[in-house]
C-alpha cells in the first residue's frame, strides 16, 4: 500500500503557476474578444439607424412630390407654390426660381428649399416646404385647407443631420439631367432627382432619388 501511494505524482508549484497564467490570458483574449464583437455591433446598429433614416426621408419626399398639385388646381406656378419661394427670397432663405411650365405649378424650386403643394385627401390641399439650414435637412407641414390661399407651414422638424447639401435636378426629354433655371422655362420636366450629400464616418457621400412627373 505505501509502495503504490509514493508511485502517485501531483502537480508541482511551477506547472500549477503556468496552468493559472493561461487561463488568466485566455480570459483576457475571450473578453477583448467579446468587447470588440459588442463595439463592432454597436457601429453597424448605428450605421443601420442612419440608413434607415435617410431611406425614410427619400421616401418622403418622394411621396410629397408624387402627390403635387396639378394645373386643375393652381392656375399657375405663381398662384400658391411660388408665393412660399417668394417668402423664402424675402427671409434670405433661398432664391426663388421661376420653374413653369418646366415644372408642374404644385412644385417650385427656391435653392435650398424645395415647395410642393400636395395632395392632403377628401379634397383638400398642404404645403410642405423641404430646407435645407445649416447642415440639418427640415421638413415642414401646413394645416391642410379646401379653400386658397393655403396656410403657411411653420417652422417643422430637423428629419436628418450631417447634411452638406440638397439640390434637385429636372430630367428633360432630349437633354437629360439638367439644373433648374429661368432659361428651362419653354421646357417641361418629366421627373425630378433629388440629391443629398451627406459626411458618414468622414467621407462626403451623395444619395440620390428619382420622382417621375407624369
Amino acid at each position: 500500500m505505501k509502495r503504490a501511494l509514493a508511485g502517485q505524482r501531483g502537480f508541482t508549484l511551477i506547472e500549477v503557476l503556468v496552468a493559472l497564467a493561461l487561463m488568466a490570458l485566455l480570459s483576457v483574449i475571450s473578453w477583448r474578444a467579446l468587447d470588440l464583437v459588442e463595439r463592432s455591433s454597436e457601429r453597424l446598429g448605428a450605421s443601420a439607424d442612419d440608413t434607415l433614416a435617410l431611406v425614410r426621408v427619400l421616401g418622403q419626399i418622394q411621396s410629397d412630390v408624387s402627390r403635387y398639385a396639378g394645373s386643375d388646381v393652381l392656375a399657375s406656378p405663381a398662384t400658391e407654390a411660388a408665393s412660399e419661394a417668394e417668402s423664402s427670397t424675402a427671409s434670405g432663405t433661398g432664391s426663388a426660381i421661376s420653374t413653369g411650365p418646366l415644372l408642374p405649378p404644385g412644385i417650385v424650386w427656391a435653392d435650398p428649399a424645395l415647395i410642393v403643394v400636395r395632395s392632403a385627401g377628401d379634397g383638400a390641399w398642404q404645403r410642405v416646404v423641404w430646407r435645407k439650414e445649416g447642415d440639418t435637412l427640415r421638413r415642414a407641414v401646413a394645416p391642410a385647407s379646401q379653400a386658397l390661399p393655403l396656410p403657411e407651414p411653420g417652422a417643422g422638424e430637423t428629419v436628418l443631420t450631417h447634411v452638406k447639401g440638397f439640390a434637385v435636378r429636372a430630367w428633360v426629354p432630349g437633354r437629360g439631367w439638367s439644373a433648374i433655371k429661368a432659361m428651362d422655362m419653354q421646357l417641361t420636366a418629366t421627373g425630378l432627382e433629388i440629391q443629398i450629400e451627406r459626411q458618414h464616418n468622414g467621407v462626403d457621400e451623395t444619395y440620390r432619388k428619382v420622382v417621375v412627373l407624369p
